[in-house]
């Protein structure tokens, strides 16, 4: 039973729009983890430094599988922890990822802080929400969509065409921020920890 229609990615990479309007779209229910998390108090703590949350993993999988359970059609889950569906439910994984230079841009208009911007940007461009997918599912099960040009409409074209085995443009590893930006750029942010 694969089930579970997740998508993944860094704060303010476009998941949240996407993830409704692909809803509305495929006419299925949507979940949003870090709701979710909190409406279900799926909690470990406080991470003070991040002023945020530390969401209980292993509880999150156990209602997830519980949700699947229960469930007779897909459905989708959206948050950067998305990795974490369980395998058995899961039909795919996309990724959305966004240049680092314009997810700056879409972080500070949302008021967050400096450490936090760039902790988000420097885990952008190592690209860990696809690095985490990888670890915990099959490649053949994860896709990137590149949003930084893409309106939340082109994007869900994009997931279409991949759920309906035409996304080959989408696959892993065609998206590296560390061959596109600057070196100088990169340097600054990674080394000097400042925003570009």
């Amino acid at each position: 039973m694969k089930c579970i229609l997740a998508i993944s990615g860094t704060p303010g990479t476009g998941k949240t729009e996407v993830g409704q309007l692909l809803a509305k779209h495929l006419k299925t229910q949507i979940l949003e983890l870090s709701d979710f998390a909190k409406q279900k108090q799926l909690f470990l703590g406080k991470d003070q430094d991040r002023d945020t949350f530390i969401v209980d993993v292993d509880q999150l999988r156990h209602f997830l599988v519980d949700l699947a359970h229960r469930s007779d059609e897909r459905f989708i889950v959206v948050g950067h922890f998305a990795d974490e569906v369980p395998i058995d439910f899961l039909e795919l994984i996309v990724v959305l990822r966004s240049n680092p230079v314009v997810l700056t841009q879409r972080l500070l208009q949302r008021g967050w802080t400096h450490k936090k911007i760039l902790e988000n940007i420097q885990a952008e461009i190592l690209g860990d929400c696809t690095a985490q997918a990888l670890t915990r599912h099959d490649h053949s099960k994860v896709f990137e969509i590149d949003t930084t040009n893409l309106s939340p409409e082109e994007t869900v074209e994009a997931i279409e065409k991949i759920l309906a085995g035409k996304g080959n443009q989408f696959v892993v590893g065609e998206i590296s921020w560390l061959h596109t930006l600057d070196p100088k750029l990169l340097h600054q942010i990674m080394e000097e920890r400042r925003l570009p």
